[in-house]
């Protein structure tokens, strides 16, 4: 989440056909927010859905943990994007404020204060998508601080037919709600050494890595090993400059050491993929 998803999408879509692709071939255009916010996020759907169509796809996308893959009848190349998780952070906070009601006259550091948010959405949250098992990617536990209990996504169906105290609350965080069904496992879990050491194992397992600040090489990774055909390498998507003090900087990379740690991991496998094609690159040329 918040690495550059946007103009990926395009893409996907501009190299294969809707029926091909995952949640596109499953989601109507005209669907809810639930629907499509489930799509993305909430790993029992998408398992259920992509394995329903076994055979017939060719793409998968969400921002689901990697333990996933393990639970996909077919098998697909993986690649993932990640980011410095200090601009990660950044982006999310002004995502949080540009489209959550609850935030949007706050400042971004009095939205990193919200915990509900701060759990499940920023602390560590590479390292925990990482090195989350297959059972808590499919886990439905929440982290309920502050808020009344929220039924199962299945008991949720489409938001229209709320408990009053859930729809009062509903009123007063409606970004938290149309959230915190989908993916608040990642807010339960604490990250750690242990864990960083298996997201690292999990990310080196990964085909194709890439990191944003380098997302051309990314791009053009998948043109020579995978055949995609990009016309034109686009900048990914930048949100609003704004001044970020030093100290607030600074608090968000001791805050996330770990993803500080997983993300210098990313850069290498990125760069050792880099080195890996232009090596064959020389070869094939010589040849």
């Amino acid at each position: 989440m918040k690495t550059g998803g946007t103009s990926f999408a395009d893409i996907i879509a501009a190299n294969f056909a809707a029926d091909q692709r995952y949640p596109d071939a499953c989601v109507a255009a005209d669907a809810g927010i639930f629907r499509r916010i489930e799509a993305y996020l909430f790993v029992p759907g998408l398992v259920a859905d992509v394995n329903a169509l076994q055979g017939r796809l060719r793409m998968v996308r969400g921002h689901i943990p990697y333990a996933t893959r393990s639970l996909l009848q077919d098998r697909y190349i993986a690649m993932t994007l990640l980011r410095d998780p200090v601009e990660r952070t950044l982006s999310y906070l002004k995502h949080c404020r540009r489209y959550h009601t609850e935030h949007q006259q706050l400042t971004l550091e009095a939205i990193y204060e919200d915990r509900w948010f701060y759990e499940s959405f920023i602390h560590n949250y590479q390292t925990k998508l990482f090195s989350m098992t297959a059972e808590e990617a499919l886990a439905e536990t929440r982290l309920l601080e502050g808020a009344p209990e929220l039924p199962s996504r299945r008991e949720m169906g489409d938001g229209s037919a709320l408990t009053p105290e859930i729809d009062a609350f509903r009123q007063r965080s409606p970004g938290r709600v149309s959230l915190e069904c989908f993916a608040a496992s990642t807010g339960v879990i604490r990250a750690d050494d242990e864990r960083l050491a298996l997201a690292m194992d999990n990310l080196s397992a990964v085909e194709v890595v890439g990191v944003t600040e380098h997302y051309d090489r990314f791009l053009r990774r998948l043109i020579d090993e995978h055949g995609w055909r990009i016309a034109a390498i686009p900048h990914r998507h930048a949100g609003e400059s704004e001044a970020v003090s030093p100290q607030f900087r600074k608090r968000i990379a001791v805050d996330n050491a770990l993803d500080m740690e997983l993300y210098a991991h990313a850069k290498s496998l990125a760069s050792a993929g880099l080195l890996a094609r232009w090596q064959h690159k020389f070869s094939r040329d010589r040849s």
